[in-house]
Formats: structure tokens, sequence, C-alpha cells
């Protein structure tokens, strides 16, 4: 049944698609061994393998195109695609750290691979924005939303329809999972977490984790290491579980940056 309404990334009115919340191909991406190849979903603080996908009328066919065309193709080329197969891991890898401890290393995106991890990055933005956009509904449950608030949420969609520029007082920081790291092969719902200077949003996709910061008093090293700034990026390899750095962000960031 076609279901004609307003598509939520360029507001045209359209026939809209079944779409899904997470693109389809991370689940063929992060699928295990044995008897049951099922991806690991974690939702709600709970691990469950399943092909069960979120999806609802949301976005049009051209917006759609869009969207692929400008992060997830490049994002499904360069993630987690099974054991020794994840090219931003290898490519980062061939650098020398910028910094490194027992729990994480920053690395400095070759300039060859600036384009790639701006589409990264884009990837993930799309994926949290679309969590903002509408309350999704997984196996009877509903996905805890995020809200960017205002001014934020109107000018990530018009960022991600390259109607305008990304935020000021925003940052997208992208965060790898080493080969020894569990979270490498899953795939996760967003979560927020409100720090005292500003807001974190993030989501972990095929060995990548997505962090996006939001407001107007966010730490500058923060912002600094947003992949969407021009000049230099940097990208974090988590080597454990542990290191997930939600919690510690602006620690360890405000050090990293003060050494760059």
């Amino acid at each position: 049944m076609k279901v004609l309404d307003q598509c939520r990334l360029c507001l045209n009115q359209a026939e809209l698609q079944d779409s899904h919340f997470i693109p389809q191909a991370a689940y063929e991406r992060v699928r295990g061994e044995g008897k049951n190849q099922n991806p690991i979903l974690v939702h709600d603080g709970t691990a469950v393998q399943t092909l069960a996908q979120t999806r609802a009328h949301l976005l049009c066919s051209d917006c759609e195109q869009h969207l692929s065309e400008n992060g997830e193709h490049t994002f499904f080329l360069n993630c987690y695609r099974g054991l020794g197969r994840f090219r931003l891991l290898q490519a980062l890898k061939e650098q020398k750290p910028l910094r490194e401890d027992d729990r994480f290393a920053a690395y400095v995106v070759p300039e060859s691979e600036n384009s790639v991890i701006e589409q990264i990055g884009y990837m993930g933005l799309s994926v949290l924005w679309k969590c903002a956009a509408h309350a999704w509904k997984d196996r009877g449950s509903t996905i805890p939303s995020i809200s960017f608030g205002s001014p934020y949420q109107e000018q990530i969609r018009q960022f991600l329809v390259k109607a305008g520029p990304f935020p000021e007082h925003a940052a997208m920081v992208v965060e790898v999972s080493d080969d020894n790291n569990r979270l490498i092969a899953v795939i996760g719902t967003p979560a927020t977490s409100k720090l005292p200077t500003h807001y974190l949003h993030w989501i972990d996709i095929c060995g990548i984790t997505f962090n996006l910061f939001v407001g107007p008093r966010m730490p500058q090293p923060i912002r600094e290491l947003c992949v969407f700034k021009t000049g230099q990026k940097c990208v974090l390899v988590a080597k454990q579980q542990e290191a997930m750095l939600a919690r510690t962000y602006r620690e360890h960031l405000t050090v990293l940056a003060r050494g760059r």
C-alpha cells in the first residue's frame, strides 16, 4: 500500500519508502559464525541475536538515495565486515598513533582519507537524526528517542540535505573498535548523556561508534576533533569495551586535543 505524506528530510510531499532505521546492509556486515549467524543487536541494555530490522515510512525515494550516495555506500566499504575485514581500522593502524594508552589510541586521518571519514561521519549523523525525527518501534517496544533541541534539529536536517553548514555548536567524533573490542560486531540503539556543558548522543554500528556532541558551552578541544571541520581530522580507536568514552569523553578529548 502506498503511503503519501511529507518526507521528514526534504519536507516535500511524496510517496514514502519503508525506510530502515539502520541501513539494511549493516545486518549483513555483522553476521556471526556457527548455528546462529544473526547479528548481535543491543537494545535497552540487552544483547540479542536477530535479523529483525526496524523500519517506518519516513523518507521519499530521492532522500533514501541521497543518504546512500553521501554516506552509507562509503561507510559499508570501510566498516567492520567480518574477521580481518575492517578497512578503516587497517588504514588507521598504518599510521603512527598521535596518542596511545592501554584503553584507546588516537590517529590522524591520512589526507587521502579525509573525504572518506567525512562520509562515514555523515552516515552516523543521518542515523542519529532519524532517531530524533521519528519514534521508532523495535520488537514491540519504542526505541528511546533523541532530542537535539532547537535549533540543532533543523540545522542538522539542512546539513544532511546540503542546504546549510554543520551546526557551529556541534561536533561529530568517530570512534573505531579495535579487533579485541567486543563492540566491533554489534548494532546498538542510540543513547544520550547529559554532561555539565553539553549533551552527547551516540550509537554503535558495525565497529564504529558515532558520538555527536551538542551545546554552545561544549569545550573547544571537542570541537577541534569534529570530522566535519576543515583541515586535519582525528579518529579514536577503542581497544576494549570498557574504553567506551561516553562517560569520560571530556577528560580524554581535552588531553588529546592539547597534545595535538
